[in-house]
């Protein structure tokens, strides 16, 4: 008789305390059961730190490896580990799977840049130095785009002691900064002390500070005031991806490259960045009129009544002002509702068509393939881990 082949044996060493993380767990999670593997769980510990139990024996490692004494002490078990965190550590060589960076600040730039404002800040973790790869992205992005590198001072000193004197400290660097400026904080949590430092210093949140997250917290960014904007990215497919990867290291096949790297799904904006910035007031009431009736059908005639503006003169402005037409904008935000709807809901993609705007589903799904690199049922897969090898390409921003 043939024996039963044994289990395998997989450690994750993820932290689950945010969104991001948890996606990763639940995206292996997935895979590891479809693969009939046993998953120990190993979250981090009371102080913070990431830790493997004594006397563990098994097969495979997947981790967020954020330190060489980390990495050390991972490569004793003598099991292929896949690594799923950012941070680029001298001598840690292990397979990566992670968000792409420098797209993802991309995007967060381009989306401030689409509301119209030229000065653009980041504010990292000043106690979490294997961070400085967020830190090294913004700035190449932004001096990319014409700007200069703003970035809060604390991320390269000793973080005040005491959460009121750290929000005092960032309201001090917010008075210093050009204003209308966008910050770009490195989680959502980093944002909310933004706010409370924006509260502090008496600076209104979006008109003269708009603030957007490298990550999107559903909960966390929506319950918070202001709601906070954040770039999303595929941290179910991180954890699935990573999961594959680990079998194929297993098998003793190796990996196809030493990371892999996974483009954002969009950006979900809230009330934190719901502003334009720019001379022209006909032009910002028309941007907030798209914003406001974008998905009810409007079209550019209703548009022109509502600002109101000679066509061809609204044209000419949108043009200037903003690089395209107020058909294409109209466009865009009925396409960026759509794939919040897909990334929130399991709507059925005409229903979510239909209460998008589009008179037909047909209409849409090339539209929003083109705007967000794959069909809308390749991006609800993608966004959720289940998705083919296809990668998706950097969207627009919204």
């Amino acid at each position: 008789m043939r024996p039963i082949p044994r289990r395998r044996r997989i450690s994750l060493l993820v932290p689950g305390w945010n969104q991001y993380g948890r996606g990763i767990i639940e995206g292996a999670w997935n895979f590891a059961q479809r693969e009939g593997w046993m998953l120990d769980m190993h979250p981090a510990g009371p102080d913070g730190g990431m830790r493997m139990p004594a006397g563990w024996q098994g097969d495979g490692i997947i981790a967020t490896v954020h330190s060489t004494a980390l990495a050390t002490s991972l490569r004793r078990y003598g099991v292929p580990v896949v690594n799923v965190s950012g941070a680029r550590l001298p001598g840690v060589a292990f397979p990566r799977v992670t968000s792409d960076a420098a797209a993802v600040v991309g995007l967060a730039v381009a989306h401030l840049r689409a509301k119209g404002l030229r000065h653009l800040a980041f504010c990292g973790d000043p106690g979490r130095r294997f961070l400085q790869f967020w830190t090294d992205a913004y700035a190449g992005a932004v001096t990319t785009a014409g700007a200069e590198p703003l970035v809060y001072p604390g991320a390269g000193r000793r973080a005040p002691a005491g959460l009121l004197a750290r929000h005092r400290d960032r309201a001090r660097w917010l008075t210093t900064l050009p204003r209308p400026v966008g910050i770009i904080g490195w989680d959502t949590i980093t944002c909310r002390q933004v706010a409370s430092a924006c509260e502090l210093a008496g600076l209104e949140v979006p008109d003269e500070v708009a603030i957007i997250s490298l990550s999107t917290e559903d909960l966390l960014g929506q319950t918070i005031h202001p709601p906070i904007s954040g770039v999303d990215i595929p941290v179910k497919r991180i954890g699935c991806e990573a999961a594959a990867l680990l079998g194929r290291l297993m098998a003793g096949r190796g990996a196809p490259a030493a990371e892999q790297l996974l483009a954002p799904l969009g950006v979900t904006t809230r009330q934190s960045t719901d502003l334009f910035e720019c001379d022209d007031d006909h032009v910002r009431r028309a941007m907030r009129f798209i914003r406001e009736h974008a998905t009810t059908g409007i079209g550019v005639a209703e548009l022109v009544r509502a600002v109101p503006l000679g066509r061809r003169t609204l044209e000419r402005r949108f043009a200037a002002l903003i690089g395209h037409s107020p058909a294409e904008e109209i466009r865009r935000a009925k396409l960026e509702r759509v794939r919040q709807l897909l990334a929130t809901t399991d709507l059925p993609v005409p229903e979510i068509a239909e209460a998008c705007g589009f008179a037909y589903a047909e209409h849409m799904i090339p539209l929003f393939a083109r705007h967000h690199g794959a069909t809308p049922a390749a991006f609800r897969r993608n966004l959720r881990g289940t998705a083919g090898p296809d990668r998706l390409r950097l969207p627009t921003a919204p």
